[in-house]
């Protein structure tokens, strides 16, 4: 298992673990890699490990929250573009994709049926996502970009669609599931009108 990617020879020990961790678990889920394998592609000992993390749970967790805070960050900067609204959701879409595309469908199915902590975290940061996101829509109708509606009808639409993400008969329906998150953030943003007509 030797494909994680490494960062500078000045990446301190602790960034080195999270960076192999990270390109691991994407490859292969989140069980069958081993605390061994993560030190041997980090070049760590176990001890440098347990220094950081008390578990493989843990840096789970502390990996997610890297890639949580780069979405934040990334929203900020597209909203920051001079722009067209409907580019701004492109970009989101595009970003989402890239990132869903470096996962595995074991990882991502291991996540999202992971031990009650972990998820109560994932819950936790969802959580945040939407109030980030909605800042993020109340600003374009202040600004004209997307008609007016209530923010609570909002709200529950994203909170059904992410139960429909979660519903594996339609899951089943997809040979990658990457696709069907995909399909399901197009329809949040563009409903069920041909790409030509969103454009206009």
């Amino acid at each position: 298992m030797s494909d994680a990617p490494r960062r500078s020879p000045k990446a301190n020990k602790k960034e080195q673990i999270v960076d192999a961790a990270a390109a691991l678990f994407r490859r292969f889920g989140v069980r069958r890699v081993t605390v061994e394998e993560i030190c041997r592609e980090a070049g760590a000992s176990k001890m440098t490990f347990y220094k950081y993390f008390p578990n493989k749970m843990e840096l789970l967790k502390h990996i997610w929250e890297l890639w949580i805070n780069d979405g934040y960050a990334r929203l900020e900067e597209i909203d920051a573009m001079d722009i067209p609204f409907s580019a701004k959701l492109q970009k989101i879409i595009e970003y989402k994709s890239e990132q869903l595309a470096r996962m595995s469908h074991v990882y991502i199915d291991e996540v999202l049926h992971s031990e009650p902590d972990m998820m109560e975290f994932i819950h936790d940061a969802q959580t945040k996502n939407l109030s980030l996101f909605m800042e993020f829509l109340k600003k374009a109708q202040a600004r004209g970009d997307m008609r007016p509606m209530r923010p609570e009808l909002i709200l529950a639409v994203l909170d059904k669609l992410n139960e429909v993400a979660r519903d594996e008969s339609l899951i089943e329906l997809y040979t990658d599931h990457i696709e069907f998150i995909r399909e399901i953030q197009l329809f949040l943003f563009y409903g069920i009108l041909p790409a030509q007509e969103n454009k206009s």
